[in-house]
C-alpha cells in the first residue's frame, strides 16, 4: 500500500521541540533496552559496568539507524507497491544489520576488549541475533505509516463530510432563492396590472395598492433570512397580499380569516399561508366568473397548530396527487416542512367538505433541526 508522495514533506515540517522530545525518548528507550539485557549479563557473573559496556554499543548503534531506517521505508512507501517494499527489505536487513556489527566493532576498542579470534563465527551469530532486531524496527515502521495513513484517512473523510453537508446546505439554499425568482416575478406581475387598472379609474386606490405592495416587499425581504416569524407577522403578511388580490378580483373574492389572539406569538415558518391560499384563489375561486370564498383558519391542537385552508371552488380532478400533481408553491410548503420539522406529510389537501379544496398542515410546537444558513420560505404559488 502506497502513501501520498507528500509524507516525506510532513516529517519535515516536525517542528523542533518535537524533534528534541522524539531524540530524547529514542535515546531513554534504548538505553532501557541496553539495561534489560545488560541483567543477563549482570546475573551470569558479570559487574554491572562491564555488562553495560556490552550491551550498550549494540543497542546504541540500532538506536543510530533506527531514524535512517524509518525514512528509507517512507521513500519505499511513497514510491513502490507492499509486495516490492516487503521484498527490498529482505536485502536492507543484511546492509543495515552489517552496518550494526561494523559500529559495534568499532566500539569494541573503546571499551578494551579486542577483536574476536574466530571472526567469521562471531559475525554469524551477530547477523542471527540481530535480523530480528531489524524485523521489529522494520515493522514497527509500517505500523507507524499505516497509523498515519487512517488518521489522514479520518481526517480527509471528515473534511469531505463537512463538504458535502455545506454543498447539500448550498443547493437548499439555491434551490429556494431559485424557487423565489420564479415566483415572485408571478406575483408582481399580477399585482401591477391590477394597480395599473386603478390608476385611471381610481387613483385612491391604486396608491393604497402601491403602498400595500411596498410593505409585502419589504416584508419578504425582511423575512428572506428568517425561517420562523410570529403567526401574528404571518398573518399581517397575508393581510397585505390579501387586499392585491381582493382588489383585482373586483369584489369577487371573499376570504376570512380565523386565528384566536394568544396564537399570534406562536412561530411558524416564514411565507407558509401565502402560498397555500393563493392557490385556493388561483386554481379553486379563481377560475370561476362569480368568484368565490375562502376561509383561513388556525387553532391550538395541544402544543401543536392545525392551519386549514378551504375554498369552495371547482374542486380537485380525479386521481389528482399531491407529489404528482401539485404546483411548485405547494411542493415547496410540503418540503420545507418535512425538512423543518423532520416529519413527513405535514401538509394534507383533500377536498372540501362541502366542496372544492381544503389544505390541512400540522405544525409540531418546534423544529426539530433547522438547517443553518436556510432562507426564508419561498413565497408564492
Amino acid at each position: 500500500m502506497a502513501l501520498p508522495s507528500h509524507a516525506a514533506s510532513l516529517e519535515a515540517k516536525t517542528p523542533p521541540s518535537t524533534r528534541i522530545l522524539r531524540t530524547v525518548g529514542a535515546f531513554v528507550i534504548w538505553t532501557a533496552l541496553a539495561g534489560f539485557f545488560a541483567t543477563q549479563l549482570y546475573f551470569a557473573g558479570l559487574a554491572w559496568s562491564v555488562a553495560l559496556a556490552w550491551t550498550l554499543p549494540r543497542w546504541y548503534a540500532w538506536g543510530v539507524v533506527t531514524p535512517l531506517i524509518f525514512r528509507l521505508d517512507r521513500r519505499l512507501a511513497a514510491a513502490t507497491t507492499l509486495p516490492v517494499r516487503v521484498a527490498l527489505h529482505v536485502p536492507l536487513a543484511v546492509i543495515w544489520t552489517a552496518i550494526t556489527v561494523g559500529l559495534r566493532l568499532a566500539a569494541r576498542p573503546l571499551r578494551g576488549s579486542p577483536l574476536p579470534d574466530d571472526f567469521h563465527l562471531y559475525l554469524l551469530d551477530r547477523f542471527y541475533s540481530d535480523l530480528p532486531i531489524y524485523a521489529v524496527i522494520a515493522g514497527i515502521s509500517f505500523a507507524r505509516l499505516y497509523a498515519a495513513q487512517v488518521r489522514r484517512g479520518l481526517r480527509e473523510a471528515h473534511e469531505l463530510a463537512l463538504w458535502t453537508a455545506d454543498l447539500e446546505r448550498r443547493l437548499v439554499e439555491a434551490r429556494l432563492q431559485s424557487l423565489r425568482a420564479q415566483l415572485q416575478p408571478h406575483f408582481l406581475f399580477n399585482a401591477l396590472n391590477t394597480i395599473s387598472a386603478f390608476t385611471e379609474s381610481n387613483p385612491q386606490m391604486a396608491r393604497r395598492l402601491m403602498a400595500q405592495l411596498a410593505d409585502l416587499l419589504r416584508a419578504s425581504l425582511r423575512h428572506t433570512a428568517q425561517p420562523l416569524v410570529t403567526l401574528g407577522e404571518e398573518l399581517t403578511f397575508l393581510d397585505d397580499f390579501l387586499a392585491i388580490e381582493s382588489a383585482r378580483f373586483e369584489g369577487r373574492l371573499h376570504v376570512s380569516v380565523h386565528a384566536d389572539d394568544e396564537l399570534l406569538p406562536r412561530a411558524v415558518p416564514a411565507f407558509l399561508l401565502q402560498p397555500v391560499v393563493e392557490n385556493a384563489i388561483r386554481h379553486g375561486v379563481g377560475t370561476r366568473l362569480s368568484g368565490g370564498n375562502v376561509d383561513v383558519s388556525v387553532i391550538a391542537s395541544g402544543r401543536a397548530l392545525q392551519i386549514r385552508v378551504r375554498d369552495d371552488g371547482v374542486g380537485l380532478p380525479q386521481d389528482w396527487s399531491l407529489g404528482r400533481d401539485a404546483g411548485v408553491g405547494l411542493r415547496n410548503v410540503a418540503d420545507r416542512l418535512e425538512q423543518m420539522y423532520g416529519t413527513p406529510g405535514l401538509l394534507k389537501v383533500g377536498p372540501g367538505a362541502a366542496g372544492g379544496v381544503e389544505v390541512q398542515i400540522e405544525l409540531p410546537d418546534s423544529p426539530a433541526q433547522p438547517r443553518p444558513g436556510t432562507v426564508g420560505w419561498a413565497a408564492g404559488k
